[in-house]
């Protein structure tokens, strides 16, 4: 359980490629501030992901008996992600940069 969450955070934090521009900032420091709100939302998700293997590890038999437990899986997985994306992109708005896509 805990890998597949992993490969969806991993996963998540790669689909941040978005370029994120500010005047006046060298990229260098662009770098460095998405490099702390990746690793911001990191430590998030982590936690995010430890609640949903507590709740797929009480809840888990119940969604097996009831064949929906690689649905509930999935959608901690796809909500994680998106969350992390979430993140992300609200800290480098906080910090005052814009994405370019």
């Amino acid at each position: 359980m805990r890998s597949i969450l992993g490969v969806a955070l991993a996963l998540s934090l790669a689909g941040c490629g978005s370029q994120w521009s500010k005047p006046g900032t060298a990229p260098e420091l662009a770098a460095r501030d998405l490099a702390e709100c990746r690793h911001m939302a990191e430590v998030a998700d982590r936690r995010d992901s430890d609640i949903d293997t507590d709740i797929l590890a009480s809840r888990g038999q119940d969604w097996h008996r009831v064949d929906t437990l690689s649905i509930r899986r999935a959608d901690y997985a796809e909500s994680n992600r998106v969350r992390s994306g979430d993140r992300v992109e609200r800290c480098m708005t906080e910090k005052g940069y814009s994405p370019q896509r």
